[in-house]
């Protein structure tokens, strides 16, 4: 890749289809994309012991760094099998914020097993930043979900996730 195909590299979501993740994720590493899906680690019980097993925590969910001319290759490519999320009301791909796909790329990396993905519409309450802790750096949301409160990542338009429990002494209120 040159220089110039580097600095318009931007992240977009997409949907896959048809149980073609395997593919996709061959895809793009053969062509030497980045890419990130969110799983989490599950453990199964598998021939009397015990195995870990890559859950996704959005089903059908992928996020890809790529140019937008690559993007649209790979759907010409992979169609009826990928969509990606495109602006409201248009036909445009929608780009995510760096800062904001490396909040939440830190956040699931952490391998919190409480981990929920939930409808990024429901989400209200004070920005905050996460002081200590598992999620120490973490941007995202206070909100109340079945009577706790939790820390919410979102990528906008996309999807949300909520952790665990985050002590109070840990969250400072950004203005």
């Amino acid at each position: 890749m040159t220089q110039n195909n580097l600095e318009s590299e931007k992240w977009f979501a997409c949907r896959i289809f048809h149980n073609k993740i395997a593919y996709l994720k061959q895809k793009l590493t053969q062509d030497t994309v980045q890419y990130f899906i969110p799983v989490r680690l599950e453990q199964k019980e598998h021939d009397g012991g015990f195995a870990y097993i890559e859950e996704p925590i959005i089903p059908s969910l992928v996020f890809i760094r790529a140019t937008e001319t690559y993007l649209h290759e790979l759907k010409k490519n992979c169609s009826p099998h990928i969509s990606i999320y495109t602006k409201p009301g248009t036909t445009e791909a929608a780009s995510i914020p760096d800062k904001e796909m490396e909040i939440f790329m830190y956040v699931l990396s952490k391998g919190c097993r409480q981990l929920e993905s939930m409808d990024e519409n429901l989400i209200k309450g004070n920005h905050v930043r996460i002081t200590g802790g598992l999620f120490e750096g973490a941007e995202g949301y206070i909100t109340r979900i079945h009577g706790t409160k939790r820390f919410v990542v979102t990528v906008k338009g996309v999807a949300a996730v909520a952790t665990t429990f985050i002590p109070r002494c840990f969250i400072e209120k950004i203005d």
